[in-house]
C-alpha cells in the first residue's frame, strides 16, 4: 500500500512536470469560480440571517413579555436561541471557503479514476489514483449529509481533485462544479481498508483520464477538432461503468399507456403533487397541534409550520408547471406512430442521463442531430437498476412539432424527458462544447 508520504511526492512530481507558466489555476475556471462565489454568499446569507434572528429576538422579546403576548415572546425566545446557532453555520461555511479558495488559487485541477467506499457510519470517503504515478490516496470528505451523494463517482468513474495530499484539498464532479472539502483519511486502519476495497474494484487497472487542463504541445488546445461521430461517442459510452445497485429484479412500473399517469413513479415526481401535498397537510397538522398546546409553550410548532407552508407554496409553484407537461408526456406515449433513431447514452449534468440521437439509417461517421436529458430508469434509492444498453436503437412517441413532446422508448420501457427534444448543429461550437462536456473530453480528435 503507498503511504501517504510516497502520495504526497507523486502528486508534487505530477504538479511540477507541467511548467509553472502553463499551468492554469482551479480557480482559473468560470464554473469553478462561479460555484465558489455562490458558497460564499450563501455562508453570508447564514451569518446574517442568524445574526438577525438573534437581534429581533433580543429586541422583540421583552415588549413581547411586558405586553402579555406568550405566543410573540415564545418566538423571539426560539429566534435568541437559534441565531448563534445559524451564525455558527455561516462562520463554518466561511473558513470552509478560505480553505477552498486557497487551494483552488495555488494548484490545477487533476482528474482522477476514483472508488467510493460504501456509506457506514461517518462522512463519505474516497480514494484517489494519482493520474502520474498511479498511487492511491484515501480521503474523508467533509459536508453535510444532503450532499454526500456529490462525493461518489459517476458512471465515467473520475472526479476531480485540486489540493495538498496532506493537509486536503478540493473535490468535485468533471467540470468543477459542486465543490467539496475533503481531507486525508487520519485512521491508519481506515486507510487501509479502503485502499483494498479500491484494488478490489479495479482501481488499478484503469486508464487514466485525460486531464482538464493539461498541456500536451505547442499547439493550443482550442484549435483541435474533437471526433463526434457515432462511432466515436459510442466507443466513449462503451467506457463507462454503471454501478450494479440492484442485483435482483429491476423495478418495473406499470404501463403508462394502460393506467393514469399519477400511477406512473417517474411521472407523479416530475409533477410535484406528492411533496406539495405532504408539505401542506404537515403545515396543517403543526397549525392544529400549536393551536391546541399553545399554552404548554411551543413556539417550534408555529415555525415548522410556516416552514412547511413555504415549501408547500414553492413546490406547488412546480406543480402547476409539471401536471400539465406529465399529461401531455402521457399523451405522447399514446402516439400511433413511433419514429425509430440510432442512439447514444451518456451521464448529464447533475443525477440524470443524456439520450444523444442519430439518423436511424447512417453510418458509423454521423454526427448527432438531436439530444435530450432524460431521468434514469431507477428508484430514487438505485437511480442506475435497470439500464438499457448505452449504445442501440430508440423508438421516439410523440409529435416533434407539439412543444415538441416526446417520450423514447428503449427495451419495451420509457425513459423520461427531463428536456424537451432539441435539434442540435454539430457545427456550432455551444453544441460542439456540449458535446465534448457530456464525453469528459474523452472522444479522440479529428
Amino acid at each position: 500500500m503507498p503511504s501517504s508520504r510516497q502520495t504526497s511526492e507523486d502528486v508534487e512530481t505530477m504538479r511540477k512536470a507541467i511548467p509553472a507558466a502553463l499551468q492554469p489555476t482551479a480557480l482559473s475556471r468560470d464554473a469553478t469560480a462561479a460555484t465558489l462565489a455562490a458558497h460564499r454568499r450563501r455562508a453570508w446569507a447564514w451569518l446574517w440571517g442568524g445574526c438577525a434572528a438573534m437581534v429581533a429576538g433580543l429586541a422583540v422579546g421583552p415588549s413581547a413579555d411586558e405586553a402579555g403576548i406568550s405566543w410573540l415572546n415564545e418566538v423571539a425566545v426560539f429566534c435568541v436561541g437559534g441565531g448563534p446557532v445559524v451564525m455558527t453555520v455561516g462562520v463554518a461555511t466561511l473558513v470552509n471557503c478560505r480553505r477552498m479558495r486557497r487551494a483552488l488559487m495555488t494548484r490545477p485541477w487533476a482528474a482522477c479514476t476514483a472508488v467510493a467506499i460504501p456509506l457506514g457510519q461517518g462522512a463519505p470517503r474516497v480514494v484517489l489514483r494519482d493520474p502520474v504515478s498511479g498511487g492511491l490516496l484515501p480521503l474523508t470528505v467533509r459536508t453535510v449529509q444532503q450532499r454526500y451523494h456529490l462525493a461518489a463517482p459517476g458512471p465515467g468513474g473520475v472526479l476531480w481533485w485540486c489540493g495538498d495530499p496532506r493537509a486536503g484539498g478540493v473535490l468535485a464532479q468533471p467540470g468543477g462544479e459542486q465543490l467539496l472539502w475533503a481531507r486525508p483519511t487520519r485512521a491508519e486502519r481506515a486507510r487501509r481498508s479502503d485502499v483494498q476495497a479500491a484494488e478490489h474494484k479495479g482501481l488499478l487497472s484503469r486508464a487514466h483520464p485525460p486531464q482538464p487542463q493539461a498541456v500536451v504541445s505547442d499547439e493550443p488546445i482550442q484549435h483541435r477538432e474533437p471526433d463526434l461521430s457515432y462511432a466515436a461517442m459510442a466507443a466513449a459510452a462503451s467506457r463507462l461503468v454503471f454501478p450494479d445497485e440492484s442485483p435482483g429484479r429491476p423495478h418495473r412500473d406499470p404501463d403508462v399507456r394502460t393506467v393514469p399517469w399519477w400511477r406512473i413513479r417517474a411521472l407523479l415526481e416530475i409533477s410535484q403533487l406528492w411533496p406539495t401535498a405532504v408539505n401542506a397537510l404537515r403545515a396543517l397538522a403543526l397549525v392544529l397541534a400549536w393551536l391546541l398546546v399553545r399554552q404548554a409553550g411551543l413556539p417550534i410548532l408555529l415555525v415548522a409550520a410556516v416552514l412547511c407552508g413555504i415549501n408547500a407554496l414553492r413546490f406547488g409553484y412546480g406543480m402547476i408547471v409539471g401536471i400539465p407537461a406529465v399529461k401531455a408526456l402521457a399523451r405522447a406515449t399514446r402516439a400511433p406512430v413511433p419514429v425509430p433513431k440510432r442512439y447514444v447514452l451518456l451521464p448529464g449534468p447533475d443525477d440524470g442521463l443524456v439520450l444523444v440521437l442519430f439518423p436511424a439509417h447512417g453510418g458509423p461517421t454521423d454526427l448527432p442531430e438531436a439530444a435530450m436529458e432524460v431521468n434514469p430508469p431507477g428508484t430514487p434509492r438505485h437511480p442506475w437498476s435497470g439500464m438499457p444498453p448505452l449504445v442501440g436503437t430508440a423508438e421516439l412517441h410523440g409529435w416533434l412539432d407539439d412543444g415538441p413532446t416526446v417520450v423514447p422508448w428503449i427495451d419495451g420501457r420509457p425513459l423520461w424527458p427531463r428536456q424537451p427534444y432539441e435539434s442540435v448543429n454539430p457545427n456550432d461550437q455551444r453544441d460542439r462544447d456540449y458535446f465534448v462536456a457530456l464525453v469528459g473530453d474523452t472522444v479522440p480528435e479529428a
